[in-house]
Formats: C-alpha cells, structure tokens, sequence
C-alpha cells in the first residue's frame, strides 16, 4: 500500500496523512493491482467567499491504466471523501469491465467429431 500526499500551499500534517489513508485503503481492496496512489491537495482562495477553493486530485496508478480524479469543494476534508468516492466508482467499473470480458486469448476453441 503505497500513498503520498503532497500539498504545495501548505504543510500536510499527521492527521491529514491519517485521514487520506483511512479513506484511501478501500481502494486496495478491490484487488485490481493498483501500484501507487498520489494525492495533490490545494487550497487556494481566489475570492473571498469561494466555494470551490480547496481541491483534491487523486491520481491511482494501475497496469494498463491510470486514473485521475479531481474534485473541489469548500473544504479539504470534504473535497478529499468526494474524490474518493470517485476513485472507488472509478476502480469498480474497471474491474467489472476486466472480468465480465476476459481476454481472447482465455478462449480456447472446442473441436467436435
């Protein structure tokens, strides 16, 4: 289980580490190979009552396949739980998409007399 969080405007602490872990492990469950998961945080008012100042980007590195995630919010913590949540729905499509379909080369062709 390999998660980074970095954030340019501010220094990441213990707890927010913690909270992007706890809400990020679920993601390992879904066994898909997932290698790496980068978080991007970023709080950047532009107006004084902006909404949408603080983001989450989650990027999930898979094989064959990268996911990107990018969600805004008016709080980090929120914005980090929606992107989440995006990330699993994400991950849940992929998966049931490899395993409803296998490969050709799965199908052997039966010979019959």
């Amino acid at each position: 289980m390999n998660i980074i969080v970095q954030s340019k405007t501010f220094a990441v602490t213990e707890a927010l580490r913690a909270f992007v872990e706890k809400h990020l492990t679920r993601l390992f469950r879904r066994k898909v190979g997932i290698s790496q998961v980068t978080v991007y945080l970023e709080v950047v008012p532009r107006r004084k009552n902006d909404l949408s100042s603080t983001t989450a980007k989650i990027y999930i590195d898979l094989p064959g396949k990268n996911i990107v995630v990018l969600e805004k919010a008016e709080d980090l913590y929120l914005a980090i739980t929606q992107a989440a949540h995006g990330a699993a729905r994400q991950l849940r499509k992929i998966k049931q998409r490899r395993t409803q379909y296998p490969p050709r080369w799965a199908f052997v062709p039966e010979y019959r007399e």
